[in-house]
């Protein structure tokens, strides 16, 4: 499963998925389609709900409710604050991902409960959310 979005200003050590800033992604100007990316982005399937609100890593002083949930269209994992930074700081999205999205016609394709599983049990161990139990001393 392909990453997009989770920048070293929002996340955590040790997951080497949050290995980039969100500084080296700002674009000039917004994408020709980004109002269709950015409800690609709004429409994934929600994989891990995560409470609590996410304060603007750029310094607009906004927090953004559920920001650090994450979604998926079963190809890709993003946070669900990525359509925030698209939208208000033009973050780029790297072309094989808007490929995917516009391969896609914009619309998030259903996916199978079995897959979405499979998809949530990925990105914890991706995002190291799940680490194995140690193993049972006697």
């Amino acid at each position: 499963m392909k990453t997009v979005g989770f920048f070293r200003e929002l996340g955590p050590d040790p997951a080497e998925v949050y290995a980039e800033s969100i500084r080296a992604h700002l674009g000039p100007s917004p994408l020709p389609d980004v109002e269709d990316v950015v409800r690609y982005l709004r429409d994934g399937h929600g994989l891990i709900d995560v409470m609590g609100a996410e304060v603007d890593v750029l310094g607009s002083d906004r927090h953004l409710v559920g920001g650090a949930s994450v979604m998926t269209d079963g190809e890709w994992l993003w946070r669900d604050d990525l359509r925030f930074y698209v939208t208000t700081y033009h973050v780029r999205l790297p072309e094989d991902f808007l490929a995917t999205i516009r391969r896609n016609s914009y619309h998030v394709p259903e996916l199978p409960v079995e897959d979405l599983r499979a998809a949530g049990k990925e990105a914890m161990r991706l995002l190291g959310y799940h680490r194995p139990s140690p193993p049972h001393v006697a």
